[in-house]
């Protein structure tokens, strides 16, 4: 054998109950206790670790329930947000840095010096090649004029124009003694520009009212009002004043365009205050205090301030970087966490073994049960890491899903588990948590029942709403929550509610079906609709059967209720459960024309295939139908083994037959293995035989209902199934109560007389006297005009074999005549 095949051999028992032996024991419940390890160590890392230190609970203006010391020597940090204010605060109050640049001025001179000192030595060449040349007065003027144009172009001074005040600046050049006074007037301006001047456009950057000049690279700094710096346009104003009364026009015009020579020498040091800003920033202290080994931080019984707060964030962030633990009771307190799922978990599973082992023996039930709390605990985890409310968790959805599937206290028990392991995390500790989880998911599991179709999901929601509003109000009343906190509770609890409702009745319930094989209420009543194909062909084409298995299924709801079985599963079972008679109804004593029987020309062999196939054919159409495994169940379980006793005799009287094989007229099976389809058994037999009783009175009906009861009993129909004696005896009374409400003494009516006639003609009785038959023996008393003449056995008629006269056997068939 493959290693993978031994592997297979080995795990099968996993889901299947233990065999006797120890391995397979082991294995069944071994991988059921590994299953719950793992998640009990899973679900701790589902929660956030973020305080590793057991200071959950600690909030400013709560009041402490311990006393907390530092462990070791730390600094407190500042708030985030005090901090940035502090550093924007520094960083506004920067002086603006400047830079002052007298060689500027400078520069500016001797430009000045190099253009009057160019034209002290042109101008003299240019007239001395003049004279050398011997060119005309004019032509030599020409030459020399241009040589002053060239010159001052060079500095930016316009004199090509040949306007007056152009031809008075250019005279005014080729005077030494002019252009000596012009460079003394402009030396003089620009020595104002060694004072710091200033463009305009950056001056209006600076918000600051002083600013700080830095002379040079290495100078000192001297910090100036803003007000005191000069402006380049003030400058030239300055410079301007007067120059008009000391210079003649063409040297004023001369000054004036030299002027716009001068620049700023004071500018914005953008480096310099960029850095300055940088080191305000960076000379803001980050902490704002320091805590010492043994200094308390929190005191027990007091009020946690906002500064006692900011000591603790700083505590545990300070432990998480030490690698997440304080002291060795943060170990503990992880292995507790574990434990208390363990315990929790232990808790479910040992309910599920105790009191619903189909639960537990079967894995994909199992599994789904302990993914749901796996699911619900993945999602709390994240309202835990977001600081979310406790209503948002979904453990509705667990209540409604382990409800649905299995029933309304294995979901409270979930529920219950959820809350146990929830109440271990920080984030949901006290009381406002567990109240609110509570008050959701119970409630889910007790009122997902109340909806009948998916299309009333919404009942459903306004329930769960209601509860979580019920829960917020309570926390209200007790002074754990605010009003308003009241209003986001029922919020949210709506919201809960809506997702969890359509994901699981949408989603879930299908998926869960398919995943387990298990068939849920909601689907059992979807099928329950009359207006289904097989039902309404059931009513068209085999009108008996129809009335039959109404009839039969109104007794069994009636005794699930009584004695806690699935009310609705036997109800929804038993409208299917003769649907095989769809094949060939006409062989159904229900279904057939007064006087006509088709198995009066069959032999007893054959007539016992055709009852024996309506469960084969009824178990083809429901696959084709696609009807859950638990409706199957009533189809072929209903009968059991019984044998069609009616045709046994009669193939075992037959002349010639040597030996008859009592398996020829047995029902296949196999004998009812639920409580649903034992009650359906036992009423299919009652309300069978019950439509040919006789002056049923509730004394007859209940005789009957004992007979056929200890019949089923006495040849181990019931012998797979957990009716107690107990259920047997509670569903024998309310088969008796139905039926006697059936079948109870109606009143006679008088038919019309003639004049001087009795009432109700020749002969009739008052209403009350003599016996009535009901209509069921009228037409067993019509089928016995053909021949019959011995009177009904009952309890062969709710066996199947009447004797050798027309009577109903358990399918209704009317055996004709055999004498």
């Amino acid at each position: 054998m493959s290693f993978f095949g031994r592997v297979r051999d080995y795990l099968r028992p996993v889901n299947r109950p233990p065999a006797g032996g120890r391995r397979d024991a082991w294995v069944h419940h071994g991988f059921r206790a590994g299953m719950v390890a793992v998640i009990a160590l899973a679900v701790p890392l589902m929660f956030p670790q973020s305080t590793p230190s057991g200071f959950d609970g600690i909030d400013p203006g709560s009041v402490a329930r311990q006393t907390i010391n530092a462990d070791f020597d730390f600094d407190v940090p500042k708030d985030p947000d005090r901090l940035l204010e502090q550093q924007d605060d520094a960083e506004a109050g920067v002086t603006p840095r400047l830079r002052f640049e007298p060689a500027r001025a400078d520069s500016i001179v001797e430009r000045l010096n190099a253009f009057i000192a160019q034209l002290d030595s042109v101008i003299p060449s240019a007239e001395a090649r003049v004279a050398e040349e011997g060119l005309p007065a004019a032509a030599g003027a020409a030459l020399v004029r241009g040589e002053v144009r060239q010159i001052a172009g060079g500095i930016g001074v316009d004199l090509s124009a040949e306007g007056v005040i152009d031809s008075l600046q250019v005279e005014y050049l080729l005077d030494e003694a002019s252009r000596g006074r012009l460079r003394d007037e402009l030396e003089a301006a620009f020595d104002g520009l060694r004072e710091g001047v200033i463009r305009e456009s950056e001056l209006a950057d600076i918000s600051a009212a002083n600013v700080v000049v830095r002379e040079g690279s290495a100078g000192d700094d001297r910090v100036r009002a803003v007000g005191d710096l000069v402006r380049l346009g003030d400058f030239t104003r300055a410079a301007r004043e007067g120059v008009g009364d000391r210079l003649p026009p063409g040297g004023a015009a001369l000054f004036q365009q030299l002027l716009l020579m001068g620049q700023p020498t004071l500018r914005i040091d953008q480096d310099a205050t960029r850095q300055a800003r940088e080191q305000a920033r960076a000379a803001i202290p980050q902490v704002e205090g320091f805590v010492l080994e043994g200094e308390r931080i929190i005191t027990e019984n007091t009020v946690v301030t906002e500064e006692d707060y900011r000591r603790l964030l700083a505590y545990q962030a300070q432990i998480l970087e030490r690698g997440g633990t304080r002291t060795t009771s943060d170990f503990l307190r992880n292995v507790g966490m574990v434990l208390l799922v363990v315990s929790m978990l232990g808790i479910l599973v040992f309910a599920t073994f105790r009191f619903r082992r189909d639960i537990y023996e079967n894995l994909p039930s199992f599994t789904v049960l302990l993914g749901l709390v796996v699911i619900v605990m993945a999602a709390a985890g994240a309202v835990a890491a977001t600081q979310g409310s406790p209503a948002l968790v979904p453990v509705a959805l667990a209540g409604l899903l382990a409800a649905a599937l299995f029933d309304s206290l294995l979901g409270l028990v979930v529920v219950s588990t959820i809350t146990g392991i929830l109440m271990g995390q920080p984030h949901f500790s006290g009381l406002a948590a567990p109240m609110v989880t509570v008050a959701g998911g119970v409630t889910a599991a007790f009122a997902v029942h109340t909806i009948r179709t998916r299309s009333q999901s919404w009942v459903l929601v306004m329930l769960i709403t209601a509860a979580y509003v019920g829960a917020g109000l309570l926390l209200v009343l007790t002074g754990h929550y605010a009003l308003g906190e009241m209003g986001s509770t029922a919020a949210l609890g709506f919201l809960n509610a809506t997702v969890c409702v359509g994901l699981g009745v949408g989603v879930g319930l299908p998926l869960l079906e398919t995943f387990t094989g298990r068939t849920t209420e909601a689907s059992l009543l979807e099928l329950s609709d009359m207006n289904r194909p097989l039902l309404r062909r059931l009513a068209r084409e085999a009108p008996g059967t129809y009335a039959h298995s109404i009839n039969v299924a109104n007794l069994v709801e009636a005794a699930c209720e009584a004695i806690g079985a699935d009310a609705v599963q036997g109800r929804v079972g038993v409208y299917y459960h003769d649907i095989g008679k769809l094949e060939r109804p006409q062989y159904f004593i229900e279904n057939q024309p007064r006087g006509l029987n088709p198995h009066d020309h069959l032999t007893p062999w054959q007539s016992a295939e055709i009852l024996r196939d309506h469960v084969r054919h009824g178990l083809a159409m429901a696959e084709e139908a696609r009807l859950p495994e638990v409706v199957k169940d009533f189809i072929r379980e209903h009968h059991g083994t019984q044998f069609i006793r009616y045709f046994l005799e009669k193939a075992r009287a037959q002349d010639g037959v040597a030996e008859v094989d009592p398996s020829d007229f047995a029902y296949p099976g196999p004998k009812p293995q639920s409580r649903e389809t034992g009650v359906a058994m036992l009423a299919d037999a009652v309300e069978a035989a019950s439509r040919v009783l006789s002056n049923p009175s509730p004394e007859r009906i209940r005789a009957l209902i004992d007979r056929l009861v200890q019949d089923r009993i006495d040849h181990g129909e019931l012998d797979d199934c957990p009716l107690t004696y107990r259920d047997v005896r509670i569903v024998k009374r309310e088969f008796a109560h139905v039926l006697t409400g059936l079948y109870h003494h109606r009143i006679d009516y008088p038919k019309p007389t003639a004049p001087g006639e009795r009432p109700g003609g020749p002969g009739a009785t008052a209403a009350g006297e003599g016996p009535e038959k009901s209509g069921v023996e009228e037409a067993a008393a019509t089928a016995g005009e053909k021949g019959a003449s011995a009177p009904i056995d009952l309890e062969q008629a709710a066996q199947g074999d009447t004797g050798p006269i027309p009577a109903l056997d358990s399918e209704g068939v009317a055996s004709g005549r055999t004498d």
